[in-house]
């Protein structure tokens, strides 16, 4: 295809879109882009740089000058990292200085309150980069209230059609912790983000959501329609990846990877007593976690866990050949106060986990995108209430019911190719963006 059939792109994401990392952000938006030539594509960002060239063709960091009052945004963005870290100091002076700061930090920063007093702007030089790209269409996520903003500002600015596609419900997630010590702040923050929200909603030409429950949502929200366009991967990457398999022939070698926070990293813990329980039944099971982010020591130490083991989770391509080797997969979402806020998410490892062709257990609230993504389309079992006796029931039934368990994994496999598959979500990307031209 020409490269000058494909649309120019001004893509604002806050993390920025390195040429390779573990980000899954970053791997949906290089999914994305993959087939677009690299001169017609830009990035707006704000952090996140690895140090690698990047994989947009050009790019813009914000910068003081895209702020007002940018220059003391910075200043104290600076201090807040640095005394966020373990530091040399251990004064009393330093450690009330970074005490100050941590409390400045979570009161003035994660509230969103900062985003307030130091609004986006397009500056003379991000006009002028703009100027010089000069893109069909601008792609906006939101995120948070700059990045809601700004693409609205540059959209009105240079009067370019914008595409709206937020990965999750961030505008009900967003700027929560004053929610219960300060309501009457946390109701005027809510209004602030839903207000930018809806601006950035209504001023998009091409509204795209995440997975239908998100598209049913808004367009319930916004009174106009989102396209759905869900996470995808290529079968055949997953046929070609061969098996990486580390247990023993006789044992039931179970693996969960993904980012496991305050929410999940329980549910590990009751993955360890199920097996405890099904070793007890007679059947030799053992777990092994590829943690996409560093987890607690006091989780990971040797013999934390009896059946559940560690290891560094392996590349894109490596993990691939690692979900083939397993025998059941496991994806824990949580069962905390937190499962209502994610009704409209789905997690980013479900469809590598269909196209591996091995079944999955999602251990989740009921109330999460996820559990209602397994539920209504079958691709998974589901266990639906934190309970290690119905987690181990599930288990045993994918090592010794054959029919149930060749079941499951077909279904997988149809879901995924109905939604996931990654060449019908880029041919139909690849139309959206050029509509509005």
């Amino acid at each position: 295809m020409n490269p000058a059939e494909f649309p120019k792109v001004l893509v604002l994401a806050m993390g920025r879109v390195n040429a390779a990392d573990a980000n899954s952000n970053g791997l949906l938006l290089r999914n994305l882009f993959e087939e677009w030539p690299r001169q017609r594509t830009a990035q707006i960002w704000s952090s996140g740089d690895n140090g690698d060239p990047g994989y947009f063709g050009r790019t813009y960091q914000l910068g003081p000058t895209d702020r007002h009052l940018g220059r003391l945004f910075y200043r104290m963005k600076k201090a807040s990292l640095e005394t966020s870290g373990d530091g040399g100091d251990a004064s009393g002076t330093a450690q009330g200085r970074q005490g100050l700061m941590g409390w400045a930090h979570h009161n003035f920063v994660a509230s969103g309150l900062y985003e307030l007093a130091f609004l986006p702007k397009v500056s003379r030089a991000m006009a002028a980069w703009v100027a010089d790209f000069d893109p069909d269409v601008i792609f906006a996520q939101g995120y948070n209230i700059t990045f809601a903003q700004l693409p609205v500002l540059l959209a009105e600015r240079f009067q370019k059609p914008l595409v709206y596609y937020p990965t999750d419900d961030w505008p009900s997630l967003a700027y929560r912790i004053f929610k219960h010590r300060l309501p009457l702040l946390s109701r005027f923050l809510d209004r602030t983000v839903s207000s930018a929200a809806s601006a950035l909603a209504t001023r998009a030409s091409v509204p795209l959501a995440f997975n239908p429950y998100m598209g049913a949502e808004y367009l319930r929200r916004y009174g106009k329609p989102f396209h759905v366009l869900m996470h995808g991967d290529s079968p055949a990457r997953f046929e070609a990846a061969g098996i990486d398999r580390r247990a023993d022939g006789d044992e039931c070698w179970i693996v969960a990877t993904g980012s496991f926070n305050a929410s999940r990293i329980p549910l590990l813990r009751d993955l360890d007593r199920a097996c405890a329980r099904l070793a007890r039944s007679g059947i030799k099971a053992r777990a092994t976690v590829f943690p996409a982010n560093r987890l607690p020591a006091e989780m990971t130490r040797e013999g934390a866990l009896a059946h559940v083991g560690f290891e560094p989770c392996p590349s894109h391509e490596g993990l691939a050949a690692v979900l083939r080797g397993a025998d059941i997969l496991f994806l824990p979402e949580r069962f905390d106060d937190s499962s209502g806020g994610i009704g409209l998410s789905v997690s980013s490892k479900a469809h590598l986990f269909m196209f591996s062709g091995r079944p999955t257990v999602v251990y989740s609230s009921p109330e999460t995108g996820l559990a209602r993504y397994a539920r209504e389309q079958g691709w998974a079992d589901l266990v639906d209430r934190a309970d290690d006796a119905a987690l181990a029931e599930a288990l045993a039934r994918l090592v010794t019911d054959r029919e149930h368990r060749a079941g499951l994994v077909r279904r997988a496999l149809e879901v995924a190719t109905a939604n996931h598959d990654m060449g019908a979500i880029r041919g139909r990307f690849y139309d959206l963006l050029r509509a509005p031209r």
